[in-house]
């Protein structure tokens, strides 16, 4: 089955580099940041497909790479190298300016302006975010800032996007009496729920989570994760996850990838990866969450 997504080569980096900044960082080296020239390499020739349907989970401790890959990949940053190729989904085809003359979006939306780039976002992405500040706009109700990503995709019925407002945040579990509440006055577990209707506004094929359950409460984390688990299913998504916890990786995701210091250093069926890991840094990783 061709990928939905396919990353090759994925770079980020902050400075000008240096001959010797490719022998002095990364996993083996033990850090991401050039001791010659100070420069830091955030993600480092990252490359993984994601198919239909498919959760595919990134993991990796604090400053490993992984949160700064779904920023490149939803062009919230700017790649300094890199393929980024998405496969021809119908709601690409509702995206008049990627078809202009010279829009070679097809090969690498990487090269589009960042006009084309928030087209390309709108029609194929939802993101979560781990802190819902930098998702939601928090004095805003929770209906409005549903409506306003609908308003973005050219929605225009206030009737229209109200009622599609309310399906979703009821859909996860945010009571219809307080729709019209900031998520300011909310818990973070209802702020990320607001986060996740928001993001599924526009029925995108993709779903990108950052440790979407770091920071809440047990009880909380179990009802968002089966949450996302059931929506999955029901809508047939394509999930990337990002999480330092291998219980959340082991519970939602089919394969998994582990990075350190910017590289990818092992990667494969998540079950195998848990119970068989071959890097010796992902050994540590899974040996530290079973104590």
């Amino acid at each position: 089955m061709e990928p939905l997504l396919r990353a090759h080569g994925i770079t980020r980096r902050y400075g000008r580099g240096c001959d010797r900044c490719l022998e002095s960082t990364g996993a083996e080296a033990g850090t991401n940041r050039c001791p010659h020239c100070g420069t830091v390499w955030a993600c480092r020739d990252v490359s993984l497909e994601l198919r239909a349907e498919e959760a595919l989970g990134i993991v990796g401790e604090s400053g490993s790479g992984k949160s700064t890959l779904v920023k490149l990949l939803h062009f919230d940053d700017e790649a300094s190298s890199g393929f980024l190729e998405l496969s021809r989904l119908p709601s690409l085809r509702e995206v008049p300016e990627l078809h202009a003359e010279g829009a070679d979006w097809s090969r690498n939306v990487l090269v589009l302006d960042r006009y084309r780039q928030r087209r390309v976002r709108d029609a194929s992405m939802g993101i979560v975010y781990q802190h819902p500040h930098l998702g939601l706009r928090m004095g805003v109700s929770a209906g409005g800032n549903v409506a306003e990503r609908l308003l973005s995709a050219g929605w225009r019925s206030i009737g229209n996007m109200r009622a599609r407002a309310s399906k979703l945040l009821e859909r996860t579990e945010i009571p219809l009496e307080r729709m019209d509440e900031p998520p300011r006055k909310f818990s973070g577990g209802m702020q990320q729920r607001v986060q996740i209707a928001k993001a599924l506004s526009g029925d995108p094929p993709i779903l990108l989570l950052d440790e979407v359950t770091t920071g809440l409460d047990l009880s909380v984390q179990a009802r968002v994760l089966d949450m996302i688990r059931s929506l999955r299913e029901e809508l047939r998504l394509s999930m990337l996850v990002v999480s330092h916890d291998l219980g959340v990786i082991n519970l939602l995701c089919q394969r998994t990838m582990v990075m350190k210091n910017g590289q990818v250093v092992e990667s494969g069926l998540t079950d195998q990866i848990l119970q068989d890991p071959q890097h010796g840094y992902t050994q540590l990783l899974v040996a530290s969450q079973l104590q």
